[in-house]
């Protein structure tokens, strides 16, 4: 988000109050890249700033400036098709936490900010750098700064957090590194700062054993207030219907892309609770590449962020139970057609986040 100076305006630093030291006087014209907005200290009927998100921790009073991101900005389309742009002129995911349980994540990353002392990996000479870019991916779409120009992060303004549960994009053992899912997840439900626990990394897993783990896991991260939201899986089959881990499981969000046919389609089953944008989205990869990808791994990472934004907008004051509810709310049961060449065609009626919906949501308007 990027603001223009409409008046003498001191940088506030540490906060969203004038009682905060005073930085650098910024003049009219000055423009300044922002992460968000947060509620602060009222002036002249006005208490929404503008945060910065640099490490000084840097705010605006909104009342000497103006947002001035318009159709020239470099949004993708999807995040148009959202409604994105709107809702950040109030919502940037500010103080939540997300966890990403995935690769890791790689240092240098534009714009890519992350708590670099407190994160899970899993082994004792493991390194949370990220060399098989999903990871990077996935928590770039969740919490990009959006300050370089390049619109990725859904909740620019959260705090990001990396779990890493493997090296490479697939396990070496399923069956035997599929625990980590639960270690992760438990690791996850300790810490009182993180919010959503962001898992687009799904797994086909037939070990009773293991899922009654990662089960208990989720459990206890939705009784301490976590929002476990999982990736459904992508289609290897016509109509695929098969299950994958962990969104597989109750307490779960199960996220998947629209279907299309050039770029793949989500698994359908009973706990996919939701469909959104998953082709073609653009994002870091462990080069500091901005690349395009596809995949319900990616429609997962988006929904991670839209959480936020919503924790954000309920002020904190939220339950497993209310987000599904209001999430369910935000969609719409919509008919697609699947089809394969040289096979007849299936409809199936999955639940569409609508951006209407989304944008009532935040609007207040029942």
């Amino acid at each position: 988000m990027r603001i223009k100076v409409t008046k003498l305006l001191n940088t506030r630093v540490g906060g969203a109050h004038t009682t905060y030291q005073t930085g650098a006087v910024r003049e009219p014209g000055d423009e300044i890249e922002v992460t968000g907005t947060v509620q602060g200290e009222e002036l002249d009927g006005n208490n929404t700033w503008y945060k910065v998100g640099d490490d000084a921790n840097s705010h605006y009073w909104s009342g000497g400036a103006e947002q001035i991101d318009g159709v020239g900005s470099n949004y993708q389309q999807w995040m148009i098709d959202l409604n994105l742009p709107e809702i950040w002129g109030r919502y940037a995911g500010t103080g939540v936490g997300v966890a990403v349980v995935d690769t890791g994540i790689a240092p240098g990353i534009t714009d890519l900010f992350y708590n670099q002392s407190k994160y899970y990996v899993y082994g004792d000479n493991v390194e949370i750098k990220d060399n098989a870019g999903h990871g990077t991916f996935c928590a770039s779409l969740v919490g990009l700064r959006n300050t370089s120009g390049n619109y990725v992060g859904v909740a620019p303004g959260c705090n990001l957090f990396a779990c890493k549960i493997s090296e490479k994009r697939t396990f070496e053992n399923t069956e035997r590194d599929a625990q980590r899912y639960a270690d992760a997840i438990n690791w996850c439900a300790k810490k009182t700062d993180i919010h959503i626990v962001s898992i687009s990394w799904s797994s086909s897993i037939s070990n009773a054993a293991t899922l009654s783990l990662i089960q208990e896991a989720i459990n206890n991260a939705v009784a301490n207030n976590k929002i476990v939201v999982c990736s459904i899986g992508n289609s290897i089959v016509y109509g695929d219907t098969r299950k994958y881990y962990p969104a597989c499981l109750k307490n779960t969000i199960g996220v998947g892309m629209v279907p299309d046919k050039e770029n793949g389609d989500p698994c359908i089953n009973e706990f996919l609770s939701v469909v959104t944008n998953g082709s073609q989205i653009k994002s870091y990869n462990q080069n500091n590449e901005l690349i395009a990808d596809s995949g319900s791994s990616f429609a997962t990472a988006i929904t991670s962020g839209i959480i936020a934004l919503m924790i954000q907008k309920m002020n904190f004051s939220y339950s497993f139970a209310a987000i599904t509810e209001k999430l369910a709310a935000m969609t719409q049961k919509t008919t697609f057609i699947i089809t394969e060449d040289g096979s007849s065609q299936v409809s199936f009626d999955l639940p569409l986040l609508k951006p209407e919906l989304l944008l009532n949501f935040f609007n207040d308007v029942v």
